[in-house]
């Protein structure tokens, strides 16, 4: 418990009250079966798929309801291999996902009446499973959420994705399996000779497969007509053309952007040091 007050869920006919530390918010609703975990035998917490659902709610930090964006950000870590934290470089990478769309798909599906659930579900639809860092999550949300919100429909996506070539598994950052197209996340324009190596190695194999494998910078996404051009080469790599009729697009596509780089920006600020 890092901050104050602390957030409890308590039944309808608790007589728990809150207090300056302590905010109960009552739940009319039967919960889903093992959406609490165990602590210890006095203490549980909700699973990460009803948290999901009560993040949809209100930011308890901000005291405001979330958009349907930083909530689907916060489903695509969830349903992720990485945690944002206060560790030097901003995230630790995990052996599995906390929880995946489907099972937070079941838990909205046993609540259809609970607060928040519009947005729940609105939300989840621009979730993916898999992604590996919020770089990637950053690259999948410009890619391929919908137009209305900024982004430019391209999918379906797989982040993660597999692929068998002839030296085994390897594994595409952001990938559009039915184009054979995959983004590789490189970093700042500076990485080490040995990690280069094996990168461009990786990629080979890749390429031998099939596969279109263009890599991203982080210029490629911060600066104006960098992401332009890499907007572009991935519609032509997909054999896509690109009809955008303005209509306010291009202020949806900047407002969504200025969302997603203050967040990107600090995570890499955090590796530069």
């Amino acid at each position: 418990m890092k901050t104050r007050p602390v957030h409890i869920l308590v039944s309808k006919e608790s007589g728990a009250r809150s207090r300056d530390d302590i905010v109960c918010h009552r739940s009319a609703a039967e919960l889903p079966p093992r959406s609490l975990i165990y602590v210890n035998r006095d203490v549980l917490v909700t699973s990460p798929a009803l948290t999901f659902l009560h993040l949809a709610t209100v930011d308890l930090h901000k005291k405001r309801q979330r958009t349907v964006e930083e909530l689907a950000l916060i489903g695509l870590e969830l349903c992720g291999t990485y945690l944002l934290d206060d560790s030097w470089d901003g995230l630790t990478n995990t052996a599995k996902p906390l929880t995946s769309v489907e099972q937070i798909a079941r838990v909205l599906d046993a609540m259809p009446g609970a607060p928040g659930i519009v947005r729940a579900r609105e939300a989840l639809e621009l979730v993916s499973d898999g992604s590996n860092s919020p770089m990637e999550s950053v690259l999948c949300a410009l890619l391929t959420w919908p137009r209305r919100l900024g982004g430019y429909a391209l999918g379906p996506v797989s982040l993660n994705h597999r692929v068998s070539t002839a030296d085994g598994d390897r594994y595409v950052d952001v990938a559009f399996p039915g184009h054979k197209v995959g983004l590789e996340y490189k970093g700042r324009k500076f990485h080490a000779i040995e990690q280069a190596g094996r990168d461009d190695r990786r990629q080979n194999k890749l390429v031998g497969s099939g596969w279109t494998i263009l890599n991203v910078w982080y210029e490629d996404i911060v600066e104006e007509h960098l992401y332009n051009q890499l907007v572009a080469d991935v519609a032509r790599a997909m054999g896509i053309r690109l009809r955008i009729r303005s209509g306010g697009f291009d202020a949806r596509r900047n407002v969504l952007r200025m969302q997603l780089i203050p967040a990107f920006k600090q995570y890499a600020a955090a590796l530069a040091r």
